[in-house]
């Protein structure tokens, strides 16, 4: 492609209005939103963002109409996500609240202040119910405007992405060689591992890896559209780059579950940019034999001389942790208050009341480390029935994906259900969805998937080449 046209292109890939404020939330929320509620101002201050630039979104003369091309799934999907809580927050009658199972302890506390004939909410912890609702505006607003984007203008939040990765290494770097009372330790965490804007090192792991899956996806939408060398020798050195880059974020992060997905990235890069690998000659099979033999050498020899890495393999043992005897836990709690829940947001409170001697620890348990039982925990029934639907609703975004004609198109679909599977296969040992940051990269894909499944409400690369 001529330098001219390559420039022409470019400009006009450059975000309008919708696009503008898309960028501005992810960044905003990729930076702010990983505190979680030990840091309730970042928080705060990243949903009043959303409602501002949500407002601006529906006024602005260059976007004010977008909401008309919103794929009908993006609207279902938002509906699904603020149903539950909305109506957990409804103020009940005396005889309804009181039979919902599990109340019986409440409703024998008030008995004794003479409160138990009062109307009183669905959800045991109103409060923590109204932080889990508005910690919903900052996905579900991303979710709405993303999914009007054209490919050209979703290309640039995954740079996005990509560029918190970047930025995510850097800090982390920083964190780790500067004094526990430095400036840049964020949110008061003092741990020797790479977290960077993360509260939670496991976090810090899944934008790892979303970043290096966008650098994938990334690379061969530009080699496709000419904005790099279409050669293998490029495509494949960058892409080796990346790996080794983020890679080496993702160990020291020292997150078991998010070095056990960093294969998982790895494959979903071979299958993004298969197209530019060698042919599996007998060669090239014997050669990746023997890269893999010194990579395994060199990675033991840096084991036994890091008292770093050692730590770090040595959290590969599992017989201190608790998980599993919280699951045993939060799954009581689940049966006791079937199917209604506790409330989104009260799992603590109702686990505290719950939990075995035997496993009780100085440390408070934060959360029920599997996304799976704490949702049904808080949200019962009702919630698994809603969070099923959105799978679905995405599956099948995502079957329709796969049937893009453009290939640039289909490898932002790639990348966006990779980064989905990865969060949904990490939710089972811990809670990414519970990050606002998170939460918005996981709504950031599923528009991408579902304006994909939906060609009218976004445009493409107009041909690929190769």
């Amino acid at each position: 492609m001529p330098a001219t046209a390559i420039h022409r292109d470019a400009a006009s890939a450059l975000p309008a209005t919708t696009g503008v404020l898309a960028l501005v939330l992810l960044g905003t929320a990729l930076l702010l939103g990983g505190g979680g509620s030990p840091a309730p101002w970042p928080e705060l201050l990243l949903e009043w963002l959303a409602v501002a630039i949500f407002a601006a979104w529906l006024v602005l003369p260059g976007s004010r109409d977008s909401w008309r091309t919103v794929p009908r799934g993006v609207w279902l999907i938002c509906l699904l996500a603020l149903i539950v809580p909305v109506l957990q927050l409804v103020p009940l009658p005396p005889g309804l609240w009181r039979a919902l199972p599990g109340r019986e302890p409440e409703v024998e506390a008030l008995a004794l202040i003479g409160r138990a004939n009062t109307w009183r909410t669905w959800t045991m912890t109103p409060e923590r119910t109204l932080a889990s609702l508005l910690s919903l505006l900052p996905p579900l607003v991303l979710l709405v405007m993303a999914a009007t984007l054209s490919l050209r203008q979703q290309v640039w939040l995954m740079l996005v992405v990509v560029g918190a990765g970047i930025a995510t290494l850097a800090l982390g770097a920083l964190q780790l060689t500067s004094a526990a009372d430095s400036a840049v330790q964020l949110y008061g965490v003092t741990t020797p591992n790479l977290r960077g804007f993360q509260a939670n090192h496991n976090a810090t792991a899944d934008v790892l890896l979303a970043a290096l899956i966008a650098c994938y996806a990334l690379l061969r939408i530009g080699a496709l559209r000419g904005l790099i060398p279409n050669r293998a020798g490029p495509v494949l050195g960058l892409a080796v780059l990346a790996t080794g880059l983020f890679g080496f974020g993702i160990v020291f992060t020292a997150s078991r579950m998010g070095i056990a997905l960093l294969p998982v990235a790895m494959l979903a890069g071979l299958w993004l940019l298969r197209a530019w690998l060698p042919r599996p000659g007998r060669k090239v099979l014997i050669a990746a034999a023997v890269l893999a033999a010194l990579l395994a050498a060199t990675g033991t020899a840096l084991v036994r001389a890091s008292p770093t890495l050692a730590a770090i393999t040595g959290r590969f043992q599992f017989d201190q942790d608790l998980r599993l005897e919280l699951w045993r836990d939060g799954l009581y709690v689940a049966r006791k208050h079937y199917p209604a829940g506790v409330g989104m947001g009260g799992f603590v409170p109702a686990l505290v009341l719950e939990e075995r001697l035997e496993v009780v620890r100085p440390a408070m348990p934060n959360r029920a480390h599997n996304e799976y039982i704490e949702l049904g925990v808080e949200a019962g029934l009702f919630g698994l029935l809603a969070w099923g639907a959105v799978i679905v609703i995405v599956a099948r975004s995502a079957a329709a994906a796969r049937h893009q004609q453009s290939r640039s198109a289909r490898a932002a679909a790639l990348f966006a259900g990779a980064v989905l599977i990865l969060l949904m296969l990490h939710s089972m040992v811990d809670y990414p969805f519970r990050s606002m940051s998170l939460a918005a990269l996981g709504a950031l894909c599923a528009a991408l998937l579902l304006s994909r499944a939906n060609p009218a409400a976004a445009g493409s690369f107009e041909k690929d080449h190769m």
